[in-house]
């Protein structure tokens, strides 16, 4: 196809070569990225300040509970609380004479020999055993 005698020429469109994204789209998405980022932080910040506020909270309801009871245990302690205690169980002062001294070697485990000494202590021994089997203290091994 000529015209005019020159021959005419298809002109192709150029098209630009894409060689990526251009620098706007990576530009905007770090811009998306940052605030998608900070938003999830602050979230997570709040969430973790509301569990550290719940456990602060039970903490301090631990704490006075323990102070509370404390506080009861050590009223129940005195000696009137004590007394007063002792006198709705029915309980009386010792007696002077029902107080019985033990020798040591009797409550010392295993100090005292299991059977001998003397013989009248042996004879007391065999008697106690006979009449009520346990009159004697027996150690568990």
């Amino acid at each position: 196809m000529m015209q005019g005698g020159r021959p005419t020429v298809l002109r192709k469109r150029y098209d630009y070569e894409r060689r990526g994204v251009p620098l706007f789209a990576w530009v905007l998405g770090l811009i998306l990225l940052a605030v998608f980022a900070e938003v999830w932080l602050v979230t997570r910040m709040s969430e973790v300040t509301l569990q550290s506020d719940r456990v602060e909270k039970a903490l301090a309801q631990a704490v006075a509970r323990q102070s509370y009871l404390e506080a009861q245990l050590a009223a129940t302690r005195t000696r009137p609380a004590l007394a007063a205690l002792a006198k709705r169980m029915g309980m009386k002062p010792a007696d002077p004479t029902q107080v019985v001294n033990l020798p040591g070697a009797y409550l010392a485990d295993g100090d005292a020999p299991e059977e001998g000494g003397t013989t009248l202590i042996a004879l007391g021994r065999r008697l106690a055993d006979a009449i009520v089997p346990s009159a004697r203290a027996r150690a568990r091994r």
